[in-house]
């Protein structure tokens, strides 16, 4: 009996420290997940192809930073 007591204990001490650790992930990555979106977004607006010439490939790099730097200034 003793043996079934100390491993359901030690499952939920298992269980409740994998919890805690997702919790303290999900804090330090709320940032990045912003940034992630708003990288996703400036993707989709400033289209680049295989053709595109290399001079408007740069405007567009361009455009898609400055993009995401302002849609993470207006998140935080």
């Amino acid at each position: 009996m003793r043996v079934l007591t100390l491993a359901a204990f030690a499952l939920a001490v298992l269980f409740s420290a994998g919890a805690s650790a997702q919790e303290q992930r999900g804090m330090s990555s709320d940032r990045e997940v912003r940034k992630a979106a708003c990288q996703r977004d400036a993707r989709l607006i400033y289209r680049t192809g295989n053709r595109t010439p290399d001079d408007l490939r740069t405007k567009m790099m361009a455009a898609r930073k400055e993009h995401v730097q302002k849609c993470m200034a207006q998140a935080g």
